[in-house]
């Protein structure tokens, strides 16, 4: 079975741009976001508000890593945006990869499983209503399979033990996966974006999908 694990980056899109309905619903997401975290300032609060919402953010990084499951990987693989007008590009050449690939796997008659860190609730959705805002068609493929209770065609690692709750370093920490945390969090994407720090943001997406391939061969028996 061959194993591609994915990670995104997302991104606040300018108050400034916002129409009257996105503007509506920034004013809910930052309410929402105060009152789940009072201690935080307003600044930080209206950057979590767009940077984890896909009609108040955009993507900047996405990147894949792929290898036999349970063996090496290959080098991971990154699409990014400088701009949000960017954006668009980066989503049609990585759909395109994805149908590259998908028709790849049929050829060869190779099982494939999608792996994610919270995926299914954020990466996948994300993914999927940026791209069609663009009008960018999401290719058919096991990623795209958001079933919370099914690990094939897409594992989603937070499911593997649903009742607790635990980071992806957490998890790499519990499994013997060397941490994915570096220089960068994830706090600090979109400053290092607009400061022209892309290729660190992709080095740190990079990561994350490696931590996330190695933890899914950790725990491939969750797949049978």
């Amino acid at each position: 079975m061959v194993a591609v694990a994915l990670d995104i980056e997302t991104c606040p899109l300018p108050t400034s741009s916002f129409s009257e309905v996105q503007a509506d619903r920034y004013e809910k997401e930052l309410a929402r976001e105060q009152e789940k975290n009072p201690d935080q300032t307003e600044e930080e609060a209206s950057q979590r508000a767009r940077t984890f919402h896909p009609y108040l953010g955009w993507i900047s990084c996405v990147s894949v890593v792929r290898g036999p499951l349970g063996g090496d990987h290959r080098t991971p693989h990154s699409w990014t945006a400088s701009t949000p007008s960017e954006e668009e590009a980066l989503l049609t050449e990585f759909w395109a990869a994805v149908e590259e690939l998908r028709d790849g796997m049929a050829r060869s008659r190779e099982d494939l499983v999608w792996t994610t860190f919270n995926g299914k609730d954020f990466d996948v959705p994300y993914l999927t209503a940026r791209s069609t805002h663009h009008g960018v068609q999401p290719t058919g493929s096991g990623l795209l399979n958001t079933y919370p209770y099914s690990h094939t065609p897409h594992a989603d690692l937070p499911t593997i033990w649903p009742s607790s709750h635990y980071s992806l370093e957490e998890m790499c920490a519990h499994l013997g996966v060397p941490s994915p945390k570096d220089e960068l969090e994830g706090s600090e994407v979109a400053e290092a974006v607009a400061d022209g720090r892309i290729d660190q943001v992709e080095a740190y997406c990079e990561r994350d999908a490696v931590a996330t391939f190695r933890c899914l061969s950790q725990v491939q028996w969750a797949l049978n």
